[in-house]
């Protein structure tokens, strides 16, 4: 049976009948979208009156796959349809959902909430075969979250606590994964179903095929990254979500409202509802949730990724930079790492600035569209960056000769050049247009203050704060009338 997306599910759900319901059901991806595609499905499978005998739950966290098998294999008190639900199956990690799993750690660590960051943990844990002890090694501790000035971040510690103080323990690795694909080759009694959800699957495991191949894989994922593609694909899930719950609440919400709500929240779909919750109640009996309504009730929740801050640098906006740098230290991130990232901002910078003045108007103008870029431009940039790399090597060539009867290895690609990615034009194009608005001697000078910034920040006592916020103010009043060549 083929993969449903989420979107395409409630139109599955309302053609499906329980009778020809496959026997393994997995939900898969986003926590909040699996939660209503579980309730979607227990209300064609299992009418509510029956459920307190009918419906078996599992921790996958906790309980072994062979009790799950046992009860699947016993047959209901009172009926002859029965549902088990295996909740946070670790059934179809690999080594693929270790960086997943790190970031789910660390933004429910970073937000105080131990609980919700003790499951990832240890499955983590489990997954890279280590115990609690072995973090106090900073190699091995790097399996789990990234230090932070050479010390592990302020969030650990308290968690692994946590995990003591309430006797959590790191499951065990079996290959259970092999138990439930054997017990779904020999079958299962009939009108008996099994229920499992999961945040990460590795789709080449036999298990993954098998229920694919022969049950239901509902797809609830939702992209992660920060490309446009990937942002646009969260803000139509979070517009759904708000319209399925302002519909339920009989409620409409501005434009305005959504928009700032959105930016607030992030892509936190539990944030998101229980915001919309708090909105619906403020209003009483007001239809239309207004803007005012959420600067009124909500706070900004946001996690802000580093990119926002760094797109700021390069627009010189200094209350935008001056906001995102708060939020992002007060994440926890330390100012050195605010400082890596607008040098590389302005690495960047100083690369398509070169460019810009090399091409000399031929291929280049501030003025085009991105059509026009994408059609003849960015070409030019891709030719450049060739040259470059042809350039690089021969001094690799160079400087360390081969010798003979050995292969030289493939160079990884160059941080020194603006079209890293062939399919990816419009960051490229960006990059142009906020460079075309600095001088080179504007970059090369804010090159300087950097280093200088960076040795007083590691070699004094001030503050490292100020030393941030002292460079970043200079670097977007930094005068951009001057001549631009």
């Amino acid at each position: 049976m083929p993969t449903i997306a989420y979107h395409a599910f409630a139109d599955y759900l309302s053609r499906a009948s329980a009778a020809d319901w496959p026997a393994v059901t997995l939900v898969c991806g986003e926590e909040m979208l699996c939660k209503k595609a579980c309730e979607g499905i227990l209300d064609a499978l299992m009418p509510q009156a029956d459920r307190a005998l009918g419906v078996e739950q599992f921790d996958g966290g906790e309980a072994p796959i062979g009790g799950v098998l046992a009860s699947m294999n016993t047959y209901a008190l009172l009926s002859g349809s029965k549902v088990v639900m295996l909740q946070d199956a670790r059934l179809f990690y690999s080594a693929k959902a270790q960086q997943g799993l790190r970031q789910k750690i660390a933004q429910a660590a970073q937000s105080g909430d131990m609980k919700k960051a003790s499951r990832p943990f240890l499955n983590l844990m489990s997954l890279a075969g280590m115990a609690i002890d072995d973090l106090a090694t900073p190699a091995l501790r790097t399996k789990v979250a990234d230090d932070v000035d050479g010390e592990a971040p302020s969030w650990l510690s308290p968690l692994m606590d946590y995990c003591r103080e309430n006797g959590l323990r790191i499951p065990e690795r079996h290959d259970e994964a092999g138990l439930l694909k054997t017990a779904m080759d020999k079958g299962f009694p009939d009108g008996h179903r099994l229920v499992m959800t999961t945040d990460f699957v590795d789709r080449r495991k036999a298990l993954f095929k098998a229920v694919d191949e022969t049950g239901l894989v509902v797809d609830c994922t939702v992209p992660k990254g920060e490309t446009r593609a990937d942002r646009m694909a969260q803000d139509a899930v979070m517009q759904a979500a708000m319209d399925e719950a302002l519909t339920q609440a009989s409620k409409q919400m501005a434009v305005d409202a959504r928009k700032r709500m959105m930016q607030w929240t992030g892509f936190d779909l539990r944030t998101l509802s229980g915001n919309l919750e708090k909105l619906v109640s403020f209003v009483g009996d007001r239809q239309t949730i207004t803007d005012a309504d959420v600067t009124s009730v909500l706070r900004r929740t946001r996690k802000d990724p580093i990119f926002e801050f760094t797109n700021a640098v390069a627009d010189r906006d200094l209350p935008a930079v001056l906001f995102f740098m708060q939020s992002l230290l007060d994440d926890g991130i330390h100012p050195l790492q605010l400082l890596a990232a607008v040098a590389n901002q302005i690495r960047r910078l100083l690369l398509a600035k070169d460019f810009i003045v090399r091409d000399r108007g031929r291929s280049w103008s501030a003025r085009m569209t991105f059509p026009q870029f994408k059609a003849g431009p960015f070409k030019a940039v891709q030719a450049d960056d060739a040259v470059f790399a042809s350039l690089t090597e021969a001094w690799e060539s160079l400087l360390n000769p081969l010798t003979e009867g050995k292969k030289r290895k493939k160079a990884a690609t160059s941080d020194l050049v603006l079209s890293k990615n062939p399919k990816s034009p419009f960051p490229v194009f960006q990059t142009l247009k906020k460079a075309d608005s600095f001088s080179i001697e504007a970059l090369t000078s804010a090159m300087v203050d950097l280093s200088q910034t960076d040795l007083r920040m590691k070699s004094t006592g001030q503050d490292p704060r100020i030393l941030l916020e002292t460079f970043l103010i200079g670097l977007c009043r930094r005068d951009s009338t001057q001549t631009r060549r």
